[in-house]
């Protein structure tokens, strides 16, 4: 064990003095003026109004999210229950309900982020004197049916749920989210909890690690494009209410 102890300290220091390494040698090249950004460098590319391409990538993600999501209820509805093997948690129709519930929440997350940024390309300075008025009226009014679809989508799938487990009915009320999943917890059995804490320590740690990494790609475009620092704090501000909620629940319960 002690072995093993080495070897992971060792790993570790390398790890840290490669990354100060990669540090140091980033802010020496761009300190030194080693790499420019031309002036004509534009990261908005469009075709007919501006953000149009980014948009358009945007709605046609949303547009097969949605497809698919239907597809899956529809699939899901149509088949039959299957008799569960010794040592099987799931049936085949389980997976496909879990697939159509994961397709359902992608689609709200990306209709919801269409709606808030074409919200703020619309409002913000200078759009409501664009001359691509006509374009940013449609573009808010496709992203609200889209995120309206998408939370139906969603209303179904969890309705499909219930269904499926008359046992474990989610609440759908609104307000009631947090009771709901309090009730379907403590109806879980041993192994269905063990896939929960091990699922939600791998997203935890996941997006630890997507916290840092964005929060290093704003310094790195504030380098390239110019301070930029709201991103940063924000990000920061995430990561610290995430590691301040999970310390909180250890104590609670150690």
């Amino acid at each position: 064990m002690n072995e093993t102890r080495k070897r992971t300290n060792m790993r570790g220091l390398i790890l840290l003095i490669g990354s100060m390494t990669v540090g140091g040698f980033i802010g020496y090249v761009f300190s030194s003026g080693a790499v420019t950004v031309p002036e004509n460098f534009n990261l908005n590319p469009s075709i007919y109004y501006e953000y149009d391409v980014m948009f358009g990538c945007i709605a046609l993600l949303s547009l097969l999210l949605a497809a698919f999501t239907v597809l899956g209820l529809a699939q899901t509805r149509r088949m039959k229950d299957e008799p569960k093997t010794d040592g099987e948690i799931d049936n085949f129709k389980d997976k496909a309900l879990s697939r159509v519930m994961q397709f359902s929440y992608y689609t709200m997350i990306i209709t919801l982020s269409w709606l808030l940024m074409s919200f703020a390309h619309a409002l913000g300075p200078g759009g409501k004197e664009s001359e691509d008025a006509a374009f940013m009226l449609a573009n808010m009014i496709t992203a609200l049916v889209f995120m309206l679809f998408s939370f139906y989508l969603l209303n179904r799938t969890f309705a499909l749920y219930n269904k499926n487990y008359p046992d474990r009915q989610l609440d759908l009320s609104l307000g009631n989210s947090q009771n709901a999943q309090r009730e379907l917890f403590a109806k879980m059995d041993e192994g269905e909890r063990w896939i929960v804490y091990r699922s939600s320590y791998s997203s935890y740690k996941a997006t630890t690690v997507c916290l840092v990494i964005g929060m290093l790609f704003f310094a790195l475009y504030s380098l390239l494009f110019g301070f930029v620092p709201m991103p940063i704090i924000v990000l920061a501000l995430i990561l610290l209410i995430q590691q301040t909620v999970y310390y909180r629940e250890v104590r609670k319960y150690s």
